[in-house]
């Protein structure tokens, strides 16, 4: 690993002290007024650089039976971190005889209404302000997730980073309700004049419908309907243009680039000419990497059907036919024999059946892509016996946040 300094994405051993390393990266955010209550930061009131200290500190508590002599290393935002949070997802929720939305309290399901925000994207927090009153005025119940009662669950928006194109979309627990072209049409029209921090005009492209008709406190539905524009919108990086549907996931901070995949897949090495299957592949955002830097064949796993559609399209639209999407939960069938396995599991990690499918491929190279360190410590209880980490790196895509992302090299042992 490379421990080079650049004007953007600085890498650094964390050797070193991480005060000092951090130095650049300035804070001087002033206290949100939401700052205590709403649940979307926890740490806006601590220096960067303080921030990295305490990611590191639970980095070594947690994961230092299973480093050896490794050091992690550590990759640092490209300066300030502010309003660099590019998707937002609302619960709408029942307030007397109104309705509120926002953020969710600190440990609750407590929604704070959101008024202002260091961390997201400006054009999202002044959507998510304007939603707010669209939904009050049109007083349709929301959804209650104690009775299962009412309508409304949630707002969602996303912005592509490389492109400011926007896809928002309202929650309910039907296709049809009384007011519901009047609503769509309203947050259409709400979305039209948004700017980004820079004042450049971002694009709306689709406005859409998702159904969740399931009890409980889960948001998001499986069925989408289109009701204006596009179900997805598009991401370019470099030449790749990456589409993502409203129910797929995507990395939701708009420096993942620099922090997150380039680094990681100079951790990866060399794919020229390699056989590689890609475990909890969504829309094929590591999948369409390898395959521009020259692999021979990627099989994409990946068990969200609308995510499946987004990698195909994906493979489509960039020109790549040496790929394959299996849709199908990774673990629940056998994998194809691989050079190299890249596995980013959601935050639960891998799990039993996940390390399972690891190890019965008998691949020797694996890059395990982690969004929780606790479920990253779990998998490495199990993969250690058979496996050694021979790299770790911190990738904070969650500034101000206690989350930290880890990308950690595995070397199958002789």
């Amino acid at each position: 690993m490379d421990p080079t300094c650049g004007a953007s994405g600085q890498l650094f051993r964390l050797s070193s002290n991480p005060r000092r390393v951090a130095a650049h990266v300035t804070t001087d955010i002033q206290h949100c007024t939401h700052f205590g209550l709403c649940g979307g930061c926890s740490l806006l009131d601590q220096p960067i650089a303080t921030q990295f200290d305490g990611k590191l500190a639970r980095t070594s508590e947690l994961l230092a039976p299973y480093l050896g002599e490794i050091e992690p290393e550590f990759t640092l935002p490209p300066r300030t971190p502010r309003h660099d949070r590019t998707s937002i997802l609302y619960p709408i929720q029942p307030k007397g005889r109104t309705v509120t939305l926002g953020i969710y309290q600190r440990g609750t399901h407590v929604v704070e209404e959101i008024t202002d925000c260091r961390i997201q994207h400006k054009a999202l927090t002044e959507f998510g302000v304007r939603a707010t009153k669209l939904i009050v005025r049109a007083k349709i119940a929301a959804y209650d997730e104690t009775t299962g009662e009412g309508v409304l669950r949630a707002i969602r928006a996303r912005i592509m980073p490389g492109t400011n194109e926007l896809l928002i979309g309202l929650v309910a627990t039907t296709s049809r309700f009384v007011g519901r072209d009047k609503l769509m049409k309203d947050l259409g029209e709400a979305a039209r004049d948004l700017r980004d921090d820079q004042g450049r005009t971002v694009k709306l492209v689709g406005v859409v419908l998702n159904i969740n008709e399931t009890p409980g406190n889960v948001l998001l539905g499986e069925r989408t309907i289109t009701v204006q524009g596009d179900p997805w919108h598009h991401d370019r990086v470099g030449d790749l243009r990456i589409q993502a549907g409203f129910s797929s996931f995507y990395q939701l901070n708009r420096h993942a680039d620099v922090v997150l995949f380039k680094p990681a897949m100079k951790m990866l090495g060399d794919v020229q000419g390699k056989t590689i299957v890609d475990g909890y592949g969504g829309v094929g955002t590591f999948t369409l990497r390898m395959l521009r830097d020259g692999a021979k064949h990627v099989s994409l796993v990946e068990c969200s059907p609308p995510a499946c559609a987004d990698a195909r399209a994906n493979l489509s639209r960039n020109g790549f036919d040496n790929a394959e999407v299996l849709e199908h939960a990774f673990g629940t069938m056998p994998l194809p024999q691989c050079d190299l396995m890249v596995v980013d599991p959601p935050r639960a990690g891998l799990q039993e059946i996940g390390v399972r499918a690891v190890i019965k491929s008998g691949v020797q190279r694996v890059m395990l892509v982690s969004c929780s360190q606790e479920s990253l410590a779990r998998d490495l209880a199990m993969l250690i016996p058979t496996y050694r980490v021979t790299a770790l790196r911190l990738c904070d895509l969650f500034p101000h946040t206690e989350h930290v992302e880890t990308v950690t090299i595995l070397e199958r042992n002789a």
